[in-house]
C-alpha cells in the first residue's frame, strides 16, 4: 500500500506486490538484476485469480480420500505464491523459494451430516 500523507490518498483498488523477479536490466558484468521488485496490482484481479484457485483445488480435494489406511484427513494445507501479475501457483519438487510470502490456504472437512 502506498505510504498515508495528508496530501495523499490510499489507492483501495491496488496493493504492492515484492516479487523475486528480476527488477534491474543486465548490469555491467552482464548480470541480470537480482532481488526483489515491487509491482502494484490490481486487487480485483487479484480477487479473480484467488478465486478460480480456490475453485480448482476444491476439485483436487472433492476427489481425496477420507482416509489413507490408518491415517484421517481433517486438514489440508496448502501454500501458493503469487506473480507480480497476480497469478497464482503452488511450487513443484525442486523449487525452493528465497524469501517466501504468498497466500497459505487451510481447508477443514466439516463434520459428516447425519441425513
Amino acid at each position: 500500500m502506498p505510504k498515508k500523507t495528508t496530501d495523499q490518498a490510499v489507492d483501495m483498488d491496488r496493493m504492492w506486490v515484492v516479487t523475486s523477479e528480476p527488477s534491474a536490466p543486465l548490469t555491467r558484468g552482464g548480470q541480470e538484476g537480482r532481488g526483489t521488485s515491487k509491482q502494484p496490482l490490481k486487487v480485483e484481479e487479484l480477487t479473480t485469480n484467488v478465486t478460480i484457485f480456490i475453485q480448482q483445488l476444491g476439485k483436487v480435494l472433492e476427489s481425496a480420500p477420507d482416509t489413507l489406511g490408518k491415517f484421517h484427513f481433517d486438514e489440508f494445507e496448502i501454500h501458493a505464491d503469487i506473480s507480480a501479475d497476480g497469478t497464482l501457483a503452488i511450487l513443484g519438487s525442486g523449487v525452493h523459494a528465497g524469501a517466501s510470502g504468498g497466500l497459505k490456504f487451510v481447508f477443514r472437512r466439516g463434520a459428516a451430516s447425519s441425513e
